[in-house]
């Protein structure tokens, strides 16, 4: 039974994203890899905590035993208790009773794997849609051969070579639109899958903000410099309080007892330390989405930026590092485009760097045989002209 179960396990789609190859950069996979793999441990965590602990405690009336202090302590668990501060009046009208009720600490796991659900969303966009482009990038990146490296980026990038005309430049930068014979479809894909993990680390560090009920953005820090520095007791979360109320109806011989008992939520303790390590792991993650994003961005936007990227590759596949910088230029803004200077960079990034030079050296000697070749066309076609006229 087990074998099956961790047979099974090996065919989830993020279990089987840590022994694909990679097709993204270590923003991404700090996205739907490291940080999903972190909120499936909490979401354990906090599913399994119950087990070794007390998940409530009530201090119940001294006529409660037995069966009483069980039966209270379980109704008041998965009933939603209310947390009314300590140097407050409990609330007399049962509206402002049911305002003060929190639900939270028995959704912990869910909102671990809710969590962990978004950050991999923007990933299955990717691999679904990059597919679609008729080049497979994962599978790319696990060659070793530089001609079938070569052969398959001439493939994709051949028809792009035909639409490198002044309507298609026109469309791609002033109407914004994408597509594989503009040769944008796969940076235009990866910069929106970009804004999706930046905006998705931007709503989850807003998501644990509001959970932890802090007034500053700062709880993470102020939570452990309280643990570690001043060695104090930390403040209450409004969200993952310690001691709670609890309303109780007890129906005996037709007569309805109604009881408010005080109960005390150590799971919540566990909880909010969770939360407070989630908030230092989303705020990481938003900066280097950030980073990335802008990065990408201006690599999308500034043409210098890929040629220059291009060049660079180029001249270190070489002995003599002298190129036609004209012909390199054309070779990368007709030729190889935005979706071609991106799959280079991916293999560079993630495969061996000598292999991308082999492939970037390839095709740019091909490239200049093919432009040779036509230029002689275009001069053995002319004197047949000229003398035609005559």
């Amino acid at each position: 039974m087990s074998i099956k179960l961790f047979t099974s396990a090996q065919g989830l789609p993020w279990i089987k994203s840590l022994k694909a190859s990679n097709d993204d950069d270590h923003a991404d996979r700090l996205n739907h890899r490291y940080c999903v793999g972190f909120l499936l441990i909490c979401a354990s965590i906090a599913t399994g905590a119950p087990f070794i602990f007390e998940r409530i405690t009530c201090w119940v009336p001294a006529q409660f035993v037995g069966a009483y202090t069980k039966y209270t302590n379980s109704y008041c668990w998965i009933s939603n208790t209310y947390y009314v501060p300590s140097n407050t009046t409990i609330p007399h009208s049962k509206h402002d009773r049911e305002q003060a009720e929190i639900g939270y600490y028995q959704w912990a796991p869910f909102i671990f794997l809710l969590c962990a659900l978004f950050f991999y969303l923007p990933r299955m966009l990717w691999r679904s849609m990059n597919t679609r482009s008729g080049i497979d990038l994962q599978y790319l990146v696990t060659k070793s051969s530089e001609n079938t490296i070569a052969q398959a980026i001439e493939c994709y990038c051949e028809p792009n070579e035909q639409d490198a005309r002044f309507i298609s430049r026109f469309c791609r930068t002033i109407l914004c639109t994408s597509g594989k014979r503009l040769g944008n479809y796969l940076r235009s894909i990866y910069l929106m899958v970009k804004f999706l993990y930046l905006t998705n680390s931007f709503l989850q560090l807003v998501l644990v903000h509001r959970v932890l009920g802090q007034p500053g953005w700062l709880y993470g820090i102020d939570i452990w410099y309280s643990i570690f520095i001043r060695n104090s007791v930390l403040t209450d979360s409004p969200y993952f309080p310690r001691v709670t109320l609890c309303d109780l109806r007890i129906r005996e011989v037709g007569n309805l007892h109604r009881y408010t008992v005080q109960c005390v939520l150590p799971i919540n303790m566990l909880n909010e330390k969770l939360f407070a390590l989630a908030w230092f792991g989303f705020i990481y993650v938003f900066i280097s989405n950030l980073v990335s994003f802008i990065f990408t961005l201006y690599d999308t936007i500034m043409a210098r930026s890929r040629i220059h990227f291009i060049r660079n590759i180029y001249r270190t596949s070489v002995s003599k590092p002298l190129v036609d910088k004209n012909l390199l230029e054309k070779f990368t803004q007709e030729f190889l485009m935005q979706d071609g200077v991106f799959i280079l960079k991916i293999i560079y990034n993630n495969g061996p760097v000598f292999l991308a030079t082999k492939v970037v050296h390839q095709l740019f000697s091909n490239y200049e045989k093919k432009e040779q070749e036509q230029e002689q066309q275009s001069i053995s076609i002319a004197p047949q002209l000229s003398s035609s006229d005559v």
